[in-house]
């Protein structure tokens, strides 16, 4: 009970800060233009590192990670992919958690290997490097996250029917061990979901990672490049993880809360990966 009502005071408090600050299209205007300011402090951390001024390596990753937790307060489908996987999933909160760190230095790898392989290999300018970002690979990585969204309704449609056929043919106590599996079992069978999410996540890098990479890279100095551009992925992390942390603890909050009531519970879980998953496939497809 304790969790839910953490996680419902988060939420509220959220909103609340949301109406202060003049509603969702306010704060969502606000965070762009704060990220294409600092996307200049970036390029300044860049030329003080070109320059060899004294500790210039340690303010650009400083600067990474502040411009991750900025990158990660915006608007993206990352956020929304993972809180609503750790709402409508059986994962534990410490596997959430893994799941999440990996889904953003998946991403920041991503960022490396494209501008290290395009820039230094082909010879690609920012511009290319951004468009083959925004385009063939993201459009791999929303395909591999709706194959999750779609992934979700298809579990929780199947769930509401093993229900039906367990009211059916009054077979609650099999039904109950249908839908109730032990953790150990719902890990075990939360890989595939995972791998696509991580994947999903990681072919989505972030415009300022690629920014930063090959600004790097045309100074000569890719390996404070690929500092910085994980101290993003970490900086992007620490807000995704809240979230994702939240959307879990919530679902364990109303969980206790239901305990007692293991048939509507388990309605309340597959409705909820029915309507979770098909978010995910509005918002990529």
């Amino acid at each position: 009970m304790r969790q839910l009502i953490l996680a419902l005071c988060v939420i509220a408090l959220a909103l609340a800060a949301l109406w202060a600050f003049g509603g969702i299209g306010a704060a969502r205007a606000a965070i762009l233009a704060a990220q294409r300011e600092f996307q200049d402090t970036l390029a300044q951390g860049v030329r003080a590192l070109k320059a060899g001024a004294p500790g210039a390596a340690l303010g650009l990753i400083s600067l990474g990670f502040v411009y991750g937790v900025l990158h990660a307060a915006g608007p993206g489908h990352g956020k929304t992919v993972l809180g609503a996987w750790a709402f409508s999933s059986r994962a534990t909160l410490w596997r959430v958690a893994a799941i999440t760190l990996a889904a953003n230095l998946a991403q920041a790898t991503t960022a490396v290997v494209l501008v290290l392989g395009g820039a230094m290999l082909f010879d690609l300018g920012r511009e290319a490097l951004v468009g083959m970002a925004e385009g063939p690979v993201t459009r791999i990585g929303d395909l591999l996250i709706a194959a999750l969204g779609a992934w979700l309704v298809w579990r929780g449609a199947r769930g509401f029917w093993r229900m039906r056929e367990g009211a059916r043919h009054h077979r609650d106590e099999a039904c109950a061990h249908d839908h109730a599996p032990n953790p150990e079992a719902a890990a075990r069978a939360g890989w595939g979901e995972a791998l696509m999410l991580i994947g999903g996540v990681a072919l989505r890098p972030c415009t300022g990672a690629l920014f930063v990479m090959l600004l790097t890279v045309m100074i000569g100095a890719p390996l404070a490049g690929i500092a910085a551009t994980y101290a993003i992925g970490l900086g992007t992390a620490l807000v995704t993880l809240a979230v994702a942390l939240t959307s879990a603890n919530l679902r364990d909050g109303i969980a206790g809360v239901g305990a007692g009531r293991a048939a509507q519970l388990r309605a309340f879980g597959h409705g909820a990966e029915l309507f979770l998953g098909a978010l995910v496939v509005i918002l990529v497809v």
